[in-house]
């Protein structure tokens, strides 16, 4: 469970560009459930995805992953969650353009500290399940926006972790495209992920099962 209490993050604190984006936000998210959270840009809702990801610090409220308190628990730990417990799915897919397939697939793998058999089974896990295991051996960089994004998909699967944090993941596809994607991340909610989509698409937002709209830092509907 994803437990977020009143939580505050200002940028550039103390500076005359001084910018608060989230203004104690309050809401959880149950394991496995599959939440769109829709906003204009700037408001805020890359900035909670974020810290859910434990890619940023904010400065007051607090963030419960299970039972482990974000903005408390020592760095070793906070590492540990993003990289086994979270899959983070970025829109430009941050993917190593000149490194293979299996090799962007890999990478968290090799950053983790739990014992794995078989890499080479696990990439190959991955791959399967978004179905691009026969490009394995091809170079990024020749494959298309929407296999890109199936392979980060991979990649923030092959760890088996419980949630899936995407960030408007198909806002660089067109609309087929982008459909064939939600398709992917309904196929890993209902395998039992907790999968949570920022986007401003309404649509892509109203595929999910529950819809969290921020404005100015706030959380204005928060609804089935």
């Amino acid at each position: 469970m994803i437990r977020i209490e009143n939580v505050c993050k200002t940028y550039n604190i103390g500076k005359k560009n001084e910018f608060r984006a989230l203004n104690n936000i309050t809401t959880t998210i149950a394991d496995n459930e599959m939440v769109g959270i829709i906003g204009a840009s700037g408001s805020g809702k890359s900035t909670l995805i974020h810290l859910i990801a434990c890619i940023d610090n904010f400065e007051s409220g607090e963030i419960f992953i299970d039972e482990n308190a974000l903005r408390t628990i020592p760095e070793k730990v906070k590492s540990e969650i993003r990289n086994e417990k979270i899959g983070f799915v970025f829109q430009d897919f941050a993917l190593i353009e000149d490194a293979s397939v299996y090799e962007n697939v890999e990478l968290p793998l090799l950053l983790s500290n739990r014992r794995i058999k078989s890499k080479k089974a696990e990439v190959k896990s991955a791959l399967d399940n978004v179905g691009m295991a026969e490009y394995v051996s091809k170079p990024v960089s020749e494959l298309s926006g929407g296999q890109k994004q199936r392979i980060a998909i991979a990649r923030a699967i092959v760890n088996n972790p419980d949630i899936i944090l995407a960030d408007e993941p198909t806002g660089a596809l067109d609309s087929k495209t982008a459909a064939d994607i939600m398709e992917l991340f309904k196929q890993l909610h209902r395998g039992g992920k907790t999968v949570i989509i920022v986007t401003h698409d309404k649509e892509i937002a109203a595929g999910c099962g529950r819809v969290i709209e921020i404005m100015d830092g706030r959380i204005v509907q928060n609804a089935q």
